[in-house]
């Protein structure tokens, strides 16, 4: 099965292949299919702009699309970066950047509890599935590792003592958040027989 994945990141796409392993599904990125017109993300929350991503994928006539929208969640500050994670220190989209406006947001906190989500929307013939994923930690108070992406440098996962990025992409694929809402799809995908 192809499935359109509203999605330029080859991180995420390398990461998803990584979680459906021995399954039928091939993605198609944006620039697999040419796509360049920009996808207004105005929603006010994770399931909203997942939700936007593949209703517009749909709509331009691609009939199995899957998008996912994630992000940080740092409690002491009213879960922002929240949706605005990707863009926290600006429209430029910079991971450092991003991580040193969060250290300098937290240099005073002592919660520094957080969590990355990550929402799955899937349509195919014309039903819409929601599938969540949550990953419970803390941010460090510097950053630390050198694999991963995004704000990996900084979140320790409960359970753990050292980050995302000092922990490494194997160990992460199978327990982030993103594995754990992609294998509620690999799931859903199983029991439907859609593979």
């Amino acid at each position: 099965m192809v499935i359109v994945f509203a999605t330029s990141n080859a991180h995420k796409v390398e990461e998803v292949n990584s979680l459906l392993d021995n399954s039928n599904v091939v993605f198609h990125t944006l620039k697999d299919i040419n796509w360049t017109s920009e996808i207004v993300e105005n929603g006010s929350s994770f399931h909203q702009n997942a939700l936007i991503k593949a209703r517009t994928l749909f709509d331009a006539g691609h009939p199995i699309v899957l998008a996912e929208d994630s992000g940080l969640r740092v409690d002491a500050l009213n879960g922002a970066p929240g949706i605005y994670s990707a863009r926290y220190a600006g429209e430029d989209k910079n991971a450092s950047d991003n991580n040193a406006l969060l250290l300098d947001n937290l240099s005073n906190e002592t919660n520094r509890s957080a969590s990355f989500i990550t929402v799955i929307c899937f349509i195919y013939k014309a039903e819409v599935h929601f599938f969540e994923g949550v990953w419970q930690g803390k941010i460090a108070e510097h950053l630390d590792g050198k694999e991963g992406f995004g704000y990996d440098p900084l979140f320790i996962p409960v359970g753990y003592d050292i980050t995302v990025a000092a922990l490494g992409n194997t160990t992460k694929r199978k327990v982030s958040h993103r594995a754990k809402a992609f294998l509620q799809f690999k799931a859903y995908l199983q029991s439907a027989n859609l593979q």
